[in-house]
């Protein structure tokens, strides 16, 4: 035989071991369906033991935590208040549509002036009633 051919041989085999030992490395290091690794397996060993302590009961809520959450303590005639829209969201509309907004909410706008002085008085005017509504 040549020894070109040998070789050639040689290299064909040992590339086929390496295929083979690297599939069986990569198979071996995958879990099968169904088993647990030996790492998880020592973990789940120990959680057993983690749970045979006693755990701490949960506080129970004050008396004043259960009035607040009960249905009593929500006044059904409670007045809510209106959220007053954001500058960018007021100067997305029109200057009658801010108006109308405004209405809505207890105040009165001048349609002569800019949409900018309208957004202006809203957010003044809005601040003034929140500020009143407090005391």
């Amino acid at each position: 035989m040549d020894p070109i051919s040998i070789l050639i041989g040689l290299v064909v085999v040992a590339g086929i071991a390496t295929l083979v030992y690297q599939s069986q490395k990569e198979d071996s290091a995958k879990p099968a369906v169904g088993k647990v690794p030996a790492k998880k397996a020592a973990v789940a060993k120990k959680a057993p033991a983690a749970s045979t302590t006693p755990t701490a009961k949960k506080a129970e809520p004050s008396a004043r935590v259960k009035a607040l959450k009960s249905s009593e303590a929500v006044k059904a005639n409670a007045p809510v208040a209106k959220k007053v829209p954001t500058k960018t969201a007021l100067l997305k509309l029109t200057k009658a549509n801010i108006e109308s907004e405004a209405r809505d909410h207890g105040i009165e706008l001048d349609a002569r002036k800019t949409k900018e002085n309208m957004v202006a008085d809203f957010q003044k005017q809005a601040k003034a009633n929140a500020k009143a509504a407090i005391k």
